[in-house]
């Protein structure tokens, strides 16, 4: 397909699948993409008659395998589409530098909120903000592997500072290990990890949280500069059309920070809740970028 199209992806399953036992010759077997698809692909699925998303949800329940990448998968998102089609989605990390390197197991146990574990003749260690390797707590991944790159073109000192003593490449990533040796990336280690009155906090993980209240559709956290805690977690917040609905009809906004505040406060520890709230119609391309928090430490 040229680009991404709701319409036109539940069109392709549905064609390649009925619910008659029919299979197309070209049927979709495989479909992979990043967390935001799947999402869009479920508020698409929502907009259906009862048929249609009869016809859909068997459809896509066809497909042999679906995996997602790129960036954390949300715990609603992944429950919503398992619920929906029976898969559960395989969540696996990599980058250009290595391609693949860790992963959920095909055939086994697919931890939510996890990216699973090593894959075959894969190094990998933690190292932390002192540069020693950790077992148990949290920092930088790094990673050895036989498809690991060589080197950045014509840039001899950024490679430099990109690899270990030993070997490995530095990804830039904060990790922590859960009880099963499952990888948990808590995000990018100077844009998702915030430091909040002596805290270090995962964006990723909060907005996860944030993100199954039933009146948020999209969420981005990041932090904001604080005189006295050096950052302080901010909320944007995209609504659910029926949020934004009902409280048209009631004169008030979609969510307040104290409705949102109360709410997280039995599933989040008090440091991680957000300071800010921010009620936008939809997320801005670069919510994370320096622009876009001068823009909201002004508004504040």
């Amino acid at each position: 397909m040229p680009k991404f199209s709701v319409r036109g992806i539940w069109q392709r399953w549905r064609d390649s699948y009925s619910k008659d036992g029919y299979k197309a010759d070209d049927a979709i077997t495989l479909f992979t993409g990043v967390p935001t698809m799947y999402a869009r692909l479920l508020q698409g699925y929502e907009a259906m008659d009862a048929d249609q998303k009869a016809a859909s949800s068997y459809a896509a329940g066809q497909l042999r395998l679906m995996m997602c990448g790129s960036s954390a998968l949300p715990y609603p998102v992944m429950k919503q589409w398992e619920d929906m089609t029976g898969h559960r989605l395989l969540e696996r990390y990599g980058m250009t530098e290595f391609v693949m390197a860790i992963s959920n197991p095909l055939h086994g146990n697919r931890k939510a909120k996890t990216v699973g574990k090593p894959l075959p003749r894969v190094e990998v260690k933690i190292l932390s903000d002192e540069g020693v390797e950790t077992k148990t707590g949290e920092g930088e991944l790094c990673v050895r592997s036989p498809s690991l790159f060589k080197e950045y073109w014509k840039k001899e000192t950024v490679t430099k500072e990109s690899f270990t003593d030993d070997g490995f490449f530095k990804t830039g990533d904060t990790v922590t290990l859960d009880e099963d040796g499952y990888f948990k990336i808590l995000g990018r280690t100077n844009a998702d990890i915030m430091k909040v009155g002596g805290y270090k906090l995962s964006a990723l993980e909060i907005e996860s949280v944030l993100l199954e209240h039933d009146a948020v559709l999209e969420c981005c956290v990041l932090g904001l500069a604080d005189k006295d805690y050096g950052e302080v977690v901010c909320a944007i917040i995209v609504p659910h059309e029926d949020a934004k609905k009902k409280a048209e009809q009631e004169s008030k906004p979609a969510l307040t920070l104290q409705e949102l505040r109360s709410w997280a406060l039995e599933r989040l520890a008090p440091f991680k809740l957000p300071k800010k709230l921010f009620l936008r119609d939809k997320l801005p391309r670069n919510a994370m970028g320096k622009e876009m928090k001068k823009l909201l430490e002004a508004e504040a």
